[in-house]
């Protein structure tokens, strides 16, 4: 129940916070939501951190440096595919992630939290639902849309790399305060040079400066939860839980955007969701089946 929480906690806030910066995308630029997000998430967790007092100070810091990169990375392919690709395609190649999260612990990860092959067969049903979902096959590609496709793969794989390093942090001794703290400094720090604020010519109006900071906001309580969750050593549930963000986003624009909801959509909602509870009844199996050994 622990991870489920969480990753309820991190699915739901990334949903707003994609909501927000989907809104807001015609008026800044890749460059400018990446360093608003990031850098509003520091503050978030600076003024946490008055009232807690959590440890900030690290001595993995070359752990929490690659961690970082590979999220930016994913981050920044994520918000350039979603502008050059249409939505179905650019959704579906990021919810790669979690599937070759499961095969990356499927093939080395020798520990209890390996999957195995019933639950990594799990991850690729909920990713079998969000390709039901999204329908990336009903637009027509071109030759232009090849390298945004490589790119937004090869995202997904550096995207699992990254949540597999939350697990290295957490057994370093890292807390979930500090992981958010780092992958937000690094994003602002290197996404500042290419914003329209270093040009001190700021795009955007005041409006749309507050939504992405409170996307930051929304950003950073994400990340507390996927760190929470991935750092519990289940992660092949958190990575299954990672497709309800999908279903968020399409209940969301029906609440709030009047989009309508087709039978094949519903469809692969259900797919998702019984792969997940499938997921969570072959982990309480084993986790069973461990203790009465």
């Amino acid at each position: 129940m622990f991870v489920i929480f969480w990753m309820l906690l991190a699915t739901s806030s990334f949903t707003l916070m994609a909501f927000i910066i989907k809104l807001q995308s015609k008026q800044f630029s890749v460059a400018d939501i990446l360093f608003l997000r990031s850098a509003s998430s520091i503050v978030f967790v600076l003024l946490i951190w008055i009232f807690f007092h959590f440890q900030l100070r690290t001595t993995v810091f070359r752990i929490h440096a690659r961690r970082s990169l590979f999220g930016f990375f994913s981050m920044a392919t994520w918000y350039y595919t979603l502008g050059v690709l249409p939505m179905g395609i650019s959704v579906t190649l990021n919810y790669l992630s979690p599937l070759f999260l499961g095969l990356i612990l499927f093939l080395f990860d020798r520990t209890s939290g390996r999957p195995s092959f019933k639950e990594l067969a799990f991850v690729v049903l909920g990713f079998i639902g969000v390709v039901v979902l999204m329908n990336p096959f009903a637009t027509t590609l071109n030759g232009n849309n090849i390298f945004p496709i490589v790119l937004g793969t090869l995202a997904a794989i550096v995207s699992a790399l990254a949540f597999k390093d939350v697990r290295v942090l957490k057994n370093s001794g890292q807390n979930e305060w500090q992981m958010v703290f780092y992958f937000s400094a690094m994003a602002t720090v290197l996404s500042f040079p290419f914003t329209s604020f270093a040009r001190l010519d700021p795009s955007g109006d005041l409006t749309g400066i507050v939504a992405l900071v409170l996307a930051g906001l929304f950003g950073a309580l994400g990340q507390l939860g996927v760190s929470k969750a991935f750092g519990s050593g289940d992660q092949i549930t958190a990575a299954s839980f990672q497709y309800l963000s999908v279903v968020f986003s399409l209940l969301l624009s029906w609440a709030v955007l009047d989009e309508t909801v087709s039978i094949v959509q519903l469809a692969g909602i259900s797919i998702i969701i019984i792969a997940a509870i499938f997921t969570i009844a072959e982990r309480s199996r084993r986790a069973l089946h461990s203790v009465n050994r």
